[in-house]
């Protein structure tokens, strides 16, 4: 039997509490999304956004009396952000509603809701490789605190703010900065923080620099992984389409088919802003 769309109000009631459940989940667990600057192209049309970046003006000198400026060039660059559709479906059956003490819906709603968030993390963890400059330890060797303020100092030759400069680190390779925190006394709650995203994973803040780990941060087959300090201007994010969260009957099966998807693509904007480090990933 053909897909049929079920307009009944169990039907509307299984919508809602999936919809609900997974722009919550979403809401919490894309953390990295709230670290880079975002750029809404709903309701635009095509798929690649054109973000403009102006050049910094270099050392200005001293004018004599009456001197006549001569025109500087702040023309902008166009960097090309393009956005594609992720998704994930998932099928719940009536038994298996009818007969579970649980949600069925809103736990369907958190894991596809889930997966949205970790696809969004990834794309911009995968730009990570393509910052110009590294200031890590390389490849075996342990993350240290010392790296951190190296890469604070890079970011400050360049004239970057540090009011919104993080680093964002694999889970082990957080491990021995983690350490070190710790011994030295440093409460990481004692930090404002934005939600339970950033809660959990919040490390500290060395140097001006906020420092959170994501899973998401690829590991290498030699047990290495990249992470980056960046400014919340070095990367950009397009969203073509927010959290969509859709359902259909399909009564062969006598269930439902629910589909989640999203649209969004990300990439650098100023490679001045960011800084990779490749460090050992294993504990």
């Amino acid at each position: 039997m053909a897909n049929e769309i079920d307009t009944a109000n169990s039907a509307g009631q299984i919508f809602e509490n999936i919809t609900q459940a997974a722009q919550f989940v979403l809401n919490e667990n894309a953390l990295l999304k709230q670290l880079v600057t975002v750029y809404d192209m709903q309701g635009t049309p095509g798929l690649t956004a054109s973000v403009p970046v102006y050049p910094k003006l270099g050392a200005l000198s001293a004018l004599a009396a009456g001197a006549d400026l001569s025109n500087s060039d702040i023309a902008a660059t166009a960097v090309d952000i393009t956005a594609a559709e992720f998704g994930a479906m998932a099928t719940i059956q009536d038994i298996v509603i009818e007969s579970s003490p649980l949600s069925v819906a809103q736990d369907a709603g958190s894991v596809l809701g889930s997966g949205i968030a970790q696809a969004m993390d990834e794309v911009i963890v995968d730009l990570f490789t393509s910052a110009s400059t590294e200031v890590g330890p390389g490849a075996g060797a342990e993350l240290t605190v010392e790296h951190i303020l190296k890469a604070a100092a890079t970011l400050r030759t360049n004239s970057v703010p540090m009011n919104e400069v993080v680093a964002v680190i694999h889970p082990k390779q957080a491990f021995n900065l983690k350490k070190t925190l710790l011994n030295s006394g440093t409460n990481p709650s004692a930090n404002a923080l934005v939600n339970t995203a950033a809660q959990s994973y919040f490390l500290g803040r060395v140097g001006g620099v906020d420092i959170y780990e994501s899973a998401s941060c690829d590991v290498d087959g030699s047990d290495d992984a990249i992470g980056a300090v960046f400014h919340r201007g070095a990367i950009g994010m397009v969203m073509k389409r927010d959290l969509r969260i859709a359902t259909q009957r399909d009564e062969s099966i006598r269930g439902f088919e629910i589909i989640g998807s999203s649209a969004f693509g990300a990439g650098i904007l100023d490679q001045a802003k960011i800084v990779k480090m490749t460090a050992d990933a294993a504990l």
